[in-house]
């Protein structure tokens, strides 16, 4: 995952999306050390790129989850890094988190339960289920893992200007 050939691998729409054109342009890609603080730089690095696009709340949102997972469960959290990458397409917003699981199990999405007290946590994949209009992973069990979460976007809304960006 040193590349951007391997990016544009895992990239790739996932099968069943029909004929819709998921056609996507890479906006921005950086990589950060596997620490809990730099979830923190994750999620402002996802906010400038998507700054004034109509999913950017929730993009900033749904990385800091992804990520946050990526360092608590994965090997990137052990010296290792993940990286963001964020993707333009014609109607949707696609950010990828590639980290350094090496799992072949779905994430497991736990339900909520609005009535009950919970601990703090476990909450992250729930989120992105909400707010997401699909998501994912890819890899292969032994050099990584991505996941990726895609939303609904028309591109930059209209600055106060009046013009767009």
């Amino acid at each position: 995952m040193h590349d951007d050939t391997d990016h544009a691998r895992v990239a790739l729409p996932s099968p069943g999306t029909g004929s819709r054109d998921r056609s996507m342009a890479l906006l921005t890609r950086r990589r950060f050390a596997g620490l809990p603080e730099q979830v923190q730089h994750a999620r402002s690095f996802v906010a400038l790129a998507v700054d004034g696009y109509t999913a950017a709340d929730d993009a900033v949102l749904l990385t800091s989850e992804i990520a946050s997972n990526a360092v608590l469960h994965t090997e990137s959290g052990n010296g290792g890094f993940f990286e963001v990458s964020v993707y333009i397409g014609a109607s949707f917003l696609r950010v990828e988190i590639s980290d350094e699981g090496t799992s072949l199990e779905s994430p497991v999405v736990r339900l909520l339960d609005l009535d009950a007290e919970q601990l703090p946590g476990g909450r992250g994949l729930a989120i992105v289920e909400l707010c997401a209009t699909r998501w994912g992973q890819s890899g292969d069990g032994s050099s990584g893992r991505v996941v990726w979460f895609e939303l609904p976007c028309d591109g930059p809304a209209l600055r106060r200007t009046g013009t767009r960006t």
